[in-house]
């Protein structure tokens, strides 16, 4: 063989080395940064979105801690996001699109998108974490986690609550109840509840009437006429704000004593006072399994962390807004604490929905984040919804901030 052979015998040998070590580089970074693709469903720009666009930036945030501190190693998150615009039609096309992309568990944050996906999700069986719970999504147990109260049980919970705790309840009589907002399941499953609770407690409540009108509604004169003379109100969702103005410049109120927002009105908040101002909302009730930023607890102390450090223009603004990203924050580490679990049975190299499912079911919150927050929430083979518990608030003008009333108080789960 010629010194020359010899020369591109060697040559070719060290490119055939620097490719396998290059390629072995690539395959040991590869298996070093193993990524989850986690699909978003949410409202970006309809009409929920002023409440719940903080929400967005939760996961994204907290997707960027997980990453950058390495939480769970080996592997990294991503997302792709979905903007259903608070529009049922678009939820189906949006379930496809995220898992076209990769997408191996889903967070739906508006109401109606569990809802919609449900039946699809079970078929598929495919984990979609949903942020807000209605019952359709429980029954019968499937793929769908729901991150917080179903509303049915908490607007009973409420209606007992008050009936026994309010200063203001009549003792003479049952109370008049009434019940106004936008055709969409959260309401739908208040009525519901609204009316069992009064059917079965006669003595305590009188349910005198209900308006579900259709979506995006914006006058509520006759409405509010007829429902002027009962001693408590739902008022639910966006249209709170506006409900609440209607009933004050008719004379019938002069602050929101006797109006509640199950669920919805502390994620609206700075949109509320921006409408009406803080002595109008004085008194407005809300039952939350979130509690709000004036509470000195791990998990709202990790919400302000992650907002002052990767939104910092922001922390202001959303403090101010109210409930949605502290309480997306609570949601979200239940769904990145099952995560972890998952990963550490099956290993980040086999993670799919199917280990989501499986680390999910067996999921129960406790330990020192979750301090302030009663033990043991969680799933099970048979229960699809996290929190046991609501905490009830009160919109206070003489804080200018949302009152924690008393404790946690136990769902009424019947």
């Amino acid at each position: 063989m010629s010194h020359m052979c010899s020369r591109r015998v060697i040559a070719s040998l060290l490119v055939l080395v620097l490719i396998a070590a290059l390629c072995f580089g690539c395959a040991k970074k590869a298996e070093e940064e193993m990524v989850i693709t986690i699909g978003e469903m949410t409202d970006l720009t309809g009409p929920a979105s002023p409440a719940i666009i903080s929400l967005h930036y939760a996961l994204e945030h907290m997707v960027k801690y997980y990453n950058e501190e390495g939480l769970i190693p080996g592997v990294k998150f991503d997302i792709v996001s979905w903007d259903t615009k608070y529009d049922p039609a678009r939820d189906l096309p949006g379930y496809d699109w995220v898992r076209e992309r990769g997408a191996e568990l889903i967070v739906a944050v508006p109401p109606p998108t569990g809802v919609a996906l449900k039946s699809f999700a079970d078929i598929d069986k495919f984990p979609i974490v949903s942020l807000s719970t209605n019952m359709p999504m429980l029954e019968p147990p499937g793929w769908i986690f729901a991150m917080s109260n179903p509303h049915f049980m908490m607007m009973k919970t409420f209606l007992k609550w008050i009936s026994e705790e309010d200063p203001d309840f009549p003792t003479d009589r049952p109370a008049k109840i009434g019940l106004v907002g936008w055709s969409e399941p959260a309401i739908i499953e208040d009525h519901r509840a609204v009316a069992e609770y009064c059917q079965d407690h006669p003595d305590k409540f009188e349910y005198v009437c209900h308006y579900i009108v259709p979506f995006g509604t914006l006058s509520w004169s006759g409405e509010v006429e007829k429902l002027k003379d009962c001693d408590y109100i739902e008022a639910k969702g966006f249209p709170t704000g506006a409900i609440i103005n209607e009933f004050i410049n008719k004379g019938y109120r002069t602050n929101s004593k006797g109006i509640f927002d199950v669920g919805t009105a502390a994620s609206y908040r700075g949109f509320l006072v921006d409408q009406c101002g803080w002595e109008r909302l004085d008194g407005l009730l809300t039952p939350n399994m979130s509690l709000m930023w004036n509470e000195p607890t791990p998990l709202v102390n990790l919400a302000k962390e992650l907002l002052h450090t990767y939104q910092p223009d922001k922390a202001k603004e959303w403090i101010y807004a109210g409930l949605a990203y502290v309480g997306g924050i609570l949601n979200l580490v239940a769904t990145f604490q099952i995560l972890e679990q998952a990963i550490e049975e099956v290993g980040a190299e086999n993670f799919d929905g199917q280990a989501f499912y499986d680390a999910a079911i067996k999921y129960k919150t406790g330990g020192p984040l979750w301090e302030g927050y009663p033990s043991g929430w969680g799933f099970s083979e048979t229960k699809r919804y996290l929190a046991d518990h609501v905490a009830i608030y009160q919109f206070s003008a003489e804080a200018e901030d949302l009152v924690w009333i008393g404790g946690w108080v136990p769902l009424v789960l019947e």
